[in-house]
């Protein structure tokens, strides 16, 4: 980084222009029927209500009960009136000791904060990872088994805390905002836990999934765009690696179903046995943030 600044951006432009290749990315495969509000928050990406879809049951979620986005840590002090307009009055944080540690979230004193993490980054494993995939000793290949296997672990490695933090959701009274880094992932599979528990069908669940590459297609291309431009700095670096961590693909959502069927038999049983929810409580859920 040190270097970097120290390159005048002329010559870095110069560089580039005589050096850089393009490189034509891949097009992510985006959600339909956008009934969910974007919310835009200044400073925070993938913010969004999850609501105003219809269940098997034709019964429909009710809009400003749960929220979904990034992290909070630019939030400003400005947007905390909008916070307060929403009715929002806890977060869930879904980050590692780590993430939060480097990029706590920024919040009024009025809202109640909450952490629990189903992922610790034992050995501190993404900074490492970071440094192999600037090193080029990573490629889209191994980007992809490893966001499969992420989401095949982080349904059934700590079933206690996806416990916790489902009902520490759905007991709520008071709309309530669940969040990770990028707000695609692990914020992704709890929504899409929440509403396999609420009866939604498979459709509906993976194209609110899908939404995410909507709502961060503006930021995401930026970042690559960014990349491109400046390989020439990490030259054996894949590009591919960075369009398989930004974007969310229906496979991986793919990967966390099949690992709930292949441990557990169904997602009924996983409702019951992990979630701790039983039928009658999942019609009172039911009950409760649909009409």
């Amino acid at each position: 980084m040190n270097t970097f600044i120290k390159i005048p951006f002329a010559t870095l432009l110069l560089f580039c222009i005589f050096s850089c290749k393009t490189r034509h990315f891949e097009t992510p495969e985006y959600g339909k029927n956008e009934t969910e509000k974007f919310l835009k928050i200044k400073k925070v990406h993938n913010f969004r209500s999850v609501g105003n879809i219809k269940n098997t049951e034709g019964r429909v979620l009710k809009e400003g009960m749960f929220y979904r986005s990034a992290h909070l840590h630019q939030l400003k002090k400005k947007s905390f009136d909008e916070f307060e307009k929403l009715g929002i009055a806890e977060i869930i944080d879904l980050r590692n000791s780590k993430e939060i540690f480097e990029k706590p979230d920024h919040l009024s004193n009025g809202i109640t904060y909450k952490k629990y993490s189903a992922f610790e980054d034992e050995g501190d494993q993404l900074s490492q990872a970071r440094k192999l995939v600037l090193k080029g000793k990573v490629n889209a290949s191994d980007a992809d088994k490893r966001m499969v296997d992420f989401y095949r672990e982080y349904v059934t490695e700590n079933p206690q805390t996806i416990k916790t933090i489902i009902t520490e959701i759905m007991e709520s009274e008071k709309p309530i905002l669940y969040h990770c880094t990028a707000g695609k992932d692990r914020t992704g599979i709890v929504t899409a836990l929440i509403l396999t528990v609420l009866k939604f069908d498979k459709e509906t669940i993976y194209n609110e999934y899908l939404l995410s590459n909507n709502f961060r297609k503006p930021l995401v291309e930026k970042r690559l765009r960014l990349a491109n431009n400046l390989h020439f700095l990490y030259p054996k670096m894949d590009l591919q690696v960075l369009e398989k961590l930004s974007w969310v693909e229906k496979r991986y959502l793919d990967a966390a179903f099949g690992e709930i069927d292949k441990k557990y038999g169904s997602t009924d049983t996983y409702i019951q046995q992990v979630l701790g929810i039983s039928e009658a409580k999942r019609e009172e859920y039911i009950q409760k943030f649909t009409h």
